[in-house]
């Protein structure tokens, strides 16, 4: 039978209720910094919950990896502004040397603890030029995290992600209503489905978060699903009304 499991990019209510509203969550504060042990202490004890009600977990990995250092994103970082301008030339766009790689063992010790069942990395449409860095970095990826790899880019490019998906196994993860052309390659050969949903595109191309999905638009998901041919999906919803929309879109599925 098949596996939808539906939540939120990240925490939307107390931990306490959280596993008993939704079956995923993508936690997205380790893409701002990497936690403090006494966050991971807490994280644990909350995911054991998570594990015996058979729950999906993962994290967005650190946007050092994915984001330069012109990205506003950096402003919430653990890095102080001198070492910002350090680091200008070393991170971002999936760029692999001494210092991601010692990230990327961090991060590698993070999802053994946490027990992750997914790391997911996103692109902003600014590595489009430096797809150079993209396998290197991911073959490195794959080989070292204990459980799969998520890329998620913000452009149109369906070879790239086919082809880091046939050689290296790193799943495309994107937007079933934005990118249809996404949905039109893999919803009939990928195995195993993980979908963020982010609201809809206004007239300039600009992301509104702030959309809040129609019954008609989670009924078509709902069918669009079934029909694919991945037997487990997961659903995140990543705009305001993530909260509302994720236990919503929970209610159309079948039970």
């Amino acid at each position: 039978m098949k596996e939808i499991l539906v939540g939120t990019c990240g925490q939307v209510v107390a931990w306490e209720r959280f596993f008993d509203l939704y079956d995923a969550l993508e936690i997205n504060s380790t893409f701002y910094r990497f936690p403090t042990p006494r966050q991971v202490k807490n994280w644990q004890k909350h995911l054991a919950r998570a594990r015996d009600k058979r729950a999906f977990f993962s994290f967005k990995a650190h946007q050092l990896f994915t984001h330069p250092t012109r990205s506003p994103t950096w402003k919430r970082s653990e890095f102080s502004l001198e070492e910002r301008k350090k680091l200008k030339d070393k991170v971002g766009c999936l760029r692999l040397n001494d210092f991601t790689a010692a990230q990327l063992q961090k991060t590698k010790e993070l999802a053994e603890v946490l027990r992750a069942q997914l790391v997911l990395f996103q692109l902003p449409s600014l590595c489009a030029k430096e797809k150079e860095n993209f396998r290197e970095f991911l073959a490195q990826a794959r080989e070292l995290l204990p459980c799969p790899v998520g890329l998620e880019i913000r452009w149109e490019d369906r070879k790239l992600l086919e082809d880091l998906y046939e050689n290296l196994g790193v799943l495309p993860v994107f937007d079933p209503f934005l990118e249809a052309w996404a949905k039109k390659a893999f919803f009939p050969r990928l195995e195993f489905l993980y979908l963020r949903l982010h609201g809809q595109k206004d007239q300039r191309g600009r992301l509104n978060y702030r959309y809040q999905y129609s019954e008609d638009e989670l009924l078509r998901l709902k069918e669009e699903l079934l029909a694919a041919k991945a037997q487990k999906v997961v659903v995140l919803f990543n705009n305001v009304f993530m909260k509302e929309d994720a236990r919503r879109f929970k209610e159309v599925l079948p039970k």
